[in-house]
């Protein structure tokens, strides 16, 4: 198997990396139609140019295929009743669906937490839907455990 890279990607990237976000979106519409909307262009030439503008995407590239991607986003939170914070929040991780099973996400996992380690982050954050169990196990054989509990009720 050939090495996986995780670099920033560049703007002529933006189809590989928008066919992986439809696998992820479909998911959600699957989970969430009320919420999500099925819509081919999840990321857009313009969000692409914005995340690479704040170092907040980086794909992982098996040879010159892009097969993952990861978007970041680092928070500083400030308090007067609690202690600093500073968490790389994880807003989106994806892995082809062709290539699951590879390790791939948890090398872009311990990307993020090199990362987060280089910029003096205090936690790593991300949210996952309830029914994606196999990123649960993923995120928990990781080291991740669950930090709070979103209730929501629709009106």
């Amino acid at each position: 198997m050939t090495e996986i890279e995780i670099i920033k990607p560049q703007i002529k990237d933006q189809i590989e990396i928008n066919n992986l976000a439809k696998q992820v979106h479909k998911l959600h519409v699957n989970w969430n139609s009320d919420i999500f909307l099925d819509i081919d262009q999840i990321i857009t030439k313009e969000r692409l140019k914005k995340l690479l503008e704040t170092n907040s995407i980086y794909v992982a590239k098996q040879s010159s295929k892009i097969v993952g991607y990861i978007i970041i986003n680092i928070i500083e939170k400030h308090s007067e009743f609690k202690r600093y914070r500073k968490l790389l929040c994880i807003d989106t991780l994806c892995v082809d669906e062709k290539y699951r099973d590879r390790g791939i996400g948890t090398k872009m996992l311990n990307f993020a937490k090199n990362l987060g380690n280089n910029n003096k982050c205090t936690d790593i954050y991300l949210t996952v839907n309830p029914q994606n169990k196999n990123a649960i196990i993923a995120y928990e054989k990781f080291g991740m455990e669950i930090d709070s509990i979103t209730y929501m009720m629709k009106l």
